[in-house]
């Protein structure tokens, strides 16, 4: 394939006769400026959501928690508490227990993952490239960010570890991974791609290697006790899939950022 010539990603078939995506739908919608994209599998009494790509305002010192209320509101969210990550590419999780005031936005620290037994609490991560995992259980919800080094770490896994400490067996868990850089673009180096196993790695035109890091956190998550039937995984790519998502790989530092959001209600 010449590489000049843009790519779209298929979806992948994961040898069980399922695809990326399973059966699920997802729909995509514009309100106030913010694309939101949803799943059509989503439990009554959960709101799960991931948004198109944005500009926080110069001077923020960090876009998540400006973008994260922008979304909230989008989603008829306004003033519901927000949780956000200071991501750091590792698999540290934090659990959130502590109830904060409504409209506030707290920064929960230098970790890549957080899960929380409240309600009527959000919990979000964002991403440009790197894959967002939104997880939910009839007690507890969690949300994760992998780029390949969390990826190489484990942090879905360590996800849902997470939040079978809060009393919800793996079994029970639902799973969505929104839209992130696809095998078709994400390419790397041999220092990186020896880090995976074989199946999820292939050799790039370029002479480097292509990474499928949607189908690793899938495996990871399978791997930690959800039902792949109960895994559901957006097919675009956020390199080639258009400007409506962030990409570092293809814009830099003008790439902007996504947010994935999730609550308990």
């Amino acid at each position: 394939m010449n590489p000049g010539i843009p790519r779209r990603c298929a979806p992948r078939d994961d040898g069980k006769g399922l695809l990326y995506n399973s059966v699920v739908q997802w729909t995509e919608t514009l309100r106030d400026v913010v694309t939101v994209i949803r799943p059509s599998d989503v439990p009554a009494g959960f709101v799960v959501a991931f948004s198109g790509r944005g500009h926080a305002p110069d001077g923020e010192a960090t876009p998540t928690p400006f973008l994260a209320r922008q979304f909230s509101r989008a989603l008829g969210l306004d003033g519901m508490p927000l949780h956000w990550a200071r991501q750091v590419h590792g698999n540290d999780v934090v659990a959130l227990r502590e109830a904060i005031a409504r409209g506030e936005a707290r920064d929960a620290g230098h970790c890549d993952a957080l899960v929380t037994p409240l309600t009527g609490t959000a919990l979000v991560v964002q991403s440009a490239d790197c894959v967002p995992i939104l997880l939910a259980t009839p007690e507890a919800v969690g949300a994760a960010h992998a780029g390949w080094r969390g990826t190489a770490k484990n942090t879905a896994g360590a996800a849902v570890a997470a939040l079978a400490g809060l009393s919800s067996a793996p079994s029970t868990l639902r799973a969505w991974i929104g839209p992130s850089i696809g095998a078709c673009c994400y390419e790397v180096g041999g220092d990186v791609a020896v880090q995976f196993a074989g199946e999820f790695v292939r050799r790039g035109c370029g002479g480097g290697f292509m990474l499928d890091l949607k189908a690793t956190n899938v495996a990871q998550l399978e791997a930690a006790g959800i039902p792949r039937t109960s895994i559901a995984v957006h097919p675009d790519c956020t390199k080639c899939g258009g400007p409506k998502y962030a990409s570092y790989r293809r814009d830099g530092a003008r790439a902007g950022r996504m947010i994935a959001l999730i609550a308990r209600l």
